[in-house]
């Protein structure tokens, strides 16, 4: 149940970044600093609305499967930071795989490639702790 609702938080997620890098230059100046957004466009003019969710929903959850291998979802408070920071890890260390199998070109050639390599690091890793942080909220409504 864990992978298909990472799948699901991670599909919703990229919609939003799509509305968003479409919509870049209406954003608040204070999100416009965050530049990602904007090297996102061109990835997103490659793939539909599903295409792209789809792509980010498999990743999402298949960098949940490997980080529940080193800590189980966190049952209790104490559990989260650790959880989160091996998290962060994993999903900052996923984008070499991401690269490596070259089956995303156009997320290498556009976001992967305006960022370099720590950017894409550190930008990987928030976004595994956002989707955790969605998914911690929601398991415990």
């Amino acid at each position: 149940m864990l992978l298909v609702s990472t799948f699901i938080v991670t599909f919703i997620w990229d919609i939003i970044l799509r509305i968003m890098s479409e919509n870049y230059d209406k954003l608040p100046f204070f999100i416009q600093e965050y530049k990602f957004i904007k090297y996102l466009i061109p990835y997103f003019q490659k793939h539909t609305i599903l295409s792209a969710a789809l792509i980010a929903g498999f990743i999402g959850s298949t960098t949940q499967y490997i980080i529940i291998h080193f800590h189980e979802f966190p049952k209790n408070n104490n559990e989260i930071l650790y959880f989160l920071l091996i998290t962060f890890i994993i999903s900052a260390l996923y984008g070499f795989i991401i690269k490596a199998s070259r089956l995303f070109p156009h997320l290498e050639e556009s976001y992967y490639k305006q960022l370099g390599v720590i950017k894409s690091m550190i930008h990987d890793g928030i976004s595994g702790i956002i989707v955790q942080l969605t998914l911690i909220f929601l398991y415990n409504l």
